[in-house]
């Protein structure tokens, strides 16, 4: 009769819980729709907010089918770059991106950065007053390729009513977090040197004590095209060489690296390009 009687009160239970629990996951999963096509869904989500500092942390996520890739900011040798437009947000300001290492993929004698299966991109947004309703409208242009390539196109939209009483899912704070994991590490350039060595060439010289390096990324100004760094002698870790092209002189201005990390991790920093040693012409 016990038995019973438990099994009777578990069966109510679940039956009065179960739509409150559903309501509540409902309210703490503030996404846009899902955006879904036979090569990609996408959408855009809310993985944390900050009421003290005003900051929404967002994430764009993409998951690709197998065999399919989308690219990093400045791609490389092909492909095109994620588009953004921020069009009719209310009561948001300052919107930054962030972007997880990609992947090399050398193919056709072409070096490009991508990303494969699935990544999320970290947004973070300022709220210009916590008192009033938020909505943000997100128009993304992107590219996917596999033996072809396919323009995307996607419209994103959150409306978040109430900031004061916002409750994120611990599960889209979890993979937005685990994404954050993945941006670069922001470190200062000062004991990096970038210099000019002949007319199309840069010498990169990390320090000795930097950790070893599997890859670097150069992004510069708009005219300047980056080859891939090389190591300009296999006993000498810390030293690479680039070749670049462009129709504008490279000495004093600023590049990016992306340096890619032999144990998984990345670092990014920006450095000045200084001209060529005295005793070094360039040709």
């Amino acid at each position: 009769m016990n038995i019973k009687r438990t099994a009777l009160i578990s069966a109510f239970a679940v039956a009065i819980l179960s739509p409150l629990l559903a309501g509540n996951a409902s309210a703490n999963n503030i996404s846009s729709s899902w955006i879904i096509d036979q090569q990609t869904k996408s959408r855009l989500f809310v993985g944390g907010y900050d009421k003290e500092k005003k900051r929404l942390y967002l994430g764009w996520q993409i998951t690709l089918k197998d065999g399919w890739k989308t690219y990093w900011r400045s791609p490389g040798d092909a492909g095109l770059p994620p588009r953004w437009t921020w069009a009719q947000n209310r009561n948001i300001q300052n919107i930054s991106v962030k972007w997880p290492a990609p992947k090399l993929l050398h193919i056709f004698n072409m070096d490009t950065y991508v990303y494969y299966h699935e990544v999320v991109l970290p947004i973070t947004m300022e709220v210009s007053d916590v008192t009033k309703p938020t909505s943000i409208m997100l128009n993304l242009e992107y590219m996917i390729c596999a033996e072809i390539c396919i323009p995307k196109e996607g419209r994103y939209r959150l409306d978040i009513p109430d900031l004061d009483h916002i409750d994120v899912s611990f599960f889209q704070k979890a993979q937005l977090d685990r994404h954050r994991a993945l941006v670069p590490t922001i470190i200062s350039g000062d004991t990096i040197n970038v210099q000019l060595d002949t007319e199309n060439t840069l010498l990169i010289d990390l320090p000795a004590d930097f950790k070893p390096v599997d890859d670097i990324i150069i992004e510069g100004p708009d005219g300047l095209l980056f080859g891939r760094p090389k190591l300009g002698d296999i006993t000498d870790r810390n030293r690479f060489t680039a070749s670049y092209r462009g129709n504008q002189a490279i000495t004093g201005q600023q590049v990016t690296l992306t340096l890619l990390l032999e144990d998984g991790t990345a670092r990014e920093t920006t450095v000045t390009v200084q001209p060529p040693k005295p005793n070094k012409k360039p040709n």
